[in-house]
Protein backbone atom coordinates (compact mmCIF):
# COMPACT_ATOMS: atom_id res chain seq x y z
CA UNK A 1 0.00 0.00 0.00
CA UNK A 2 0.97 3.59 -0.85
CA UNK A 3 2.84 5.97 1.73
CA UNK A 4 0.99 9.01 0.73
CA UNK A 5 -1.78 10.55 2.27
CA UNK A 6 -5.39 9.88 1.41
CA UNK A 7 -6.48 11.59 -1.29
CA UNK A 8 -10.23 13.37 -0.72
CA UNK A 9 -12.21 13.77 -4.15
CA UNK A 10 -15.53 14.72 -4.98
CA UNK A 11 -17.20 12.60 -7.79
CA UNK A 12 -20.95 13.66 -9.01
CA UNK A 13 -21.38 15.09 -5.79
CA UNK A 14 -20.11 12.01 -3.16
CA UNK A 15 -16.79 12.39 -1.36
CA UNK A 16 -14.65 9.63 -1.88
CA UNK A 17 -11.42 8.87 -0.38
CA UNK A 18 -8.40 7.27 -2.34
CA UNK A 19 -5.14 6.06 -1.59
CA UNK A 20 -3.33 7.17 -4.25
CA UNK A 21 -0.53 4.47 -5.15
CA UNK A 22 1.75 7.54 -6.78
CA UNK A 23 0.92 11.41 -7.27
CA UNK A 24 -1.90 12.85 -5.43
CA UNK A 25 -2.07 15.48 -7.88
CA UNK A 26 -3.03 13.30 -10.47
CA UNK A 27 -5.52 11.07 -8.58
CA UNK A 28 -7.25 14.71 -8.42
CA UNK A 29 -6.91 15.02 -11.78
CA UNK A 30 -8.54 11.79 -12.69
CA UNK A 31 -11.27 12.62 -10.53
CA UNK A 32 -12.22 15.90 -11.82
CA UNK A 33 -12.14 13.76 -15.33
CA UNK A 34 -14.55 11.29 -14.05
CA UNK A 35 -17.05 14.30 -12.71
CA UNK A 36 -16.79 15.83 -15.59
CA UNK A 37 -17.31 13.10 -17.68
CA UNK A 38 -20.75 12.13 -15.11
CA UNK A 39 -22.12 15.94 -15.56
CA UNK A 40 -22.17 15.31 -19.09
CA UNK A 41 -23.69 12.12 -19.38
CA UNK A 42 -26.38 13.81 -16.85
CA UNK A 43 -26.67 17.05 -18.94
CA UNK A 44 -27.33 15.28 -22.43
CA UNK A 45 -29.97 12.65 -20.73
CA UNK A 46 -32.71 13.04 -18.51
CA UNK A 47 -31.52 9.58 -16.06
CA UNK A 48 -31.93 10.14 -12.29
CA UNK A 49 -30.10 6.91 -11.61
CA UNK A 50 -26.62 7.85 -10.26
CA UNK A 51 -25.82 4.08 -10.92
CA UNK A 52 -26.79 4.14 -14.81
CA UNK A 53 -24.86 7.32 -15.42
CA UNK A 54 -22.30 5.84 -13.99
CA UNK A 55 -22.28 2.84 -16.29
CA UNK A 56 -23.09 4.79 -19.46
CA UNK A 57 -19.80 6.92 -18.29
CA UNK A 58 -17.44 3.83 -17.84
CA UNK A 59 -18.40 2.68 -20.93
CA UNK A 60 -17.91 5.72 -22.51
CA UNK A 61 -14.29 6.27 -20.85
CA UNK A 62 -13.83 2.59 -21.84
CA UNK A 63 -14.47 3.73 -25.80
CA UNK A 64 -12.33 6.63 -24.98
CA UNK A 65 -9.37 4.00 -23.85
CA UNK A 66 -9.67 1.25 -26.77
CA UNK A 67 -9.92 4.09 -29.46
CA UNK A 68 -6.38 5.59 -27.94
CA UNK A 69 -4.87 1.81 -27.61
CA UNK A 70 -5.98 1.13 -31.35
CA UNK A 71 -4.47 4.90 -32.20
CA UNK A 72 -1.32 3.82 -30.49
CA UNK A 73 -1.08 0.20 -32.43
CA UNK A 74 -1.08 2.06 -35.06
CA UNK A 75 1.23 4.58 -34.84
CA UNK A 76 3.13 1.84 -33.48
CA UNK A 77 2.99 0.01 -36.78
CA UNK A 78 3.90 3.23 -39.06
CA UNK A 79 6.96 3.32 -36.89
CA UNK A 80 8.26 -0.22 -37.47
CA UNK A 81 7.79 0.24 -41.09
CA UNK A 82 9.60 3.62 -41.36
CA UNK A 83 12.52 2.10 -38.87
CA UNK A 84 12.05 -0.87 -41.42
CA UNK A 85 12.32 1.34 -44.56
CA UNK A 86 15.34 2.95 -43.21
CA UNK A 87 16.94 0.03 -42.55
CA UNK A 88 16.38 -1.40 -45.77
CA UNK A 89 18.01 2.57 -47.24
CA UNK A 90 20.78 2.46 -44.76
CA UNK A 91 22.02 -1.19 -45.77
CA UNK A 92 21.67 -0.52 -49.55
CA UNK A 93 24.00 2.64 -48.54
CA UNK A 94 26.50 0.77 -47.37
Amino acid sequence: MSNLPLVHVHIFGTEYKIAPKINPDHTREVARYVDRKMREIASTLSLRSVAKIAVLTAVNLADELFKEEESDQRMEQVVCRKADQLADTTNRIT
